[in-house]
C-alpha cells in the first residue's frame, strides 16, 4: 500500500489528472509484464474553500471531508494498492522497478507530481472483505498487496 501526497503547488485535480493521465500510462509501458494485476487508487474527498480552523498549509483551500479526526490526519491525497498474482509476481515486479535505469525514470516522473518525502509504503497481509451477505478472507500468500 502506498500513501501519496501531491507536490506543493498542484491542486488535487492536477495531481489526480497527472497521475492517471501521464504517470500510470508511463508505468504500464515501462514495466510491461511486471505491472500489477490491479492498481487501485483511492483519493481523499476534498472541497473548495476553508471548512475548519485546523486546515493544513498544504490543504488550506482544499480541506478533506473529515468525519472523525483532524485535517492534519488527512494531509495526503491518495492511498494506492497494487495487487499481484502471487508472491513470485510481486518479487519480479519489485526487482524490476529497483533496477537503476527503471528506478531513475520512475523517480524523475514522480518528482513532477509527488512530494516524495511524504510517500509511505507498506506490505499488507491478509485481506478480509465483508459484504451484507458474506465475509471473505484472502490470505497473504494468494494475493500480495503492496
Amino acid at each position: 500500500m502506498l500513501v501519496l501526497t501531491r507536490k506543493s503547488g498542484l491542486t488535487p485535480d492536477q495531481f489526480r489528472d497527472y497521475y492517471i493521465g501521464s504517470h500510470l500510462p508511463m508505468l504500464r509501458q515501462l514495466i510491461g509484464s511486471h505491472f500489477p494485476v490491479r492498481h487501485i487508487q483511492r483519493y481523499i474527498q476534498r472541497t473548495d474553500g476553508p471548512r475548519s480552523h485546523d486546515n493544513t498549509f498544504r490543504n488550506r483551500s482544499t480541506p478533506a471531508t473529515v468525519l472523525l479526526g483532524n485535517q492534519s490526519d488527512f494531509d495526503y491525497d491518495a492511498i494506492v494498492t497494487l495487487e499481484f498474482e502471487d508472491e513470485a509476481a510481486y518479487q519480479a515486479h519489485y526487482d524490476f522497478v529497483r533496477q537503476r535505469d527503471i528506478k531513475t525514470r520512475i523517480t524523475e516522473d514522480e518528482r513532477r507530481f509527488l512530494d516524495r518525502l511524504q510517500t509511505r509504503t507498506v506490505v499488507l497481509g491478509e485481506i478480509i472483505e465483508m459484504t451484507a451477505q458474506s465475509t471473505r478472507s484472502t490470505p497473504h500468500s494468494n494475493l500480495t498487496y503492496y
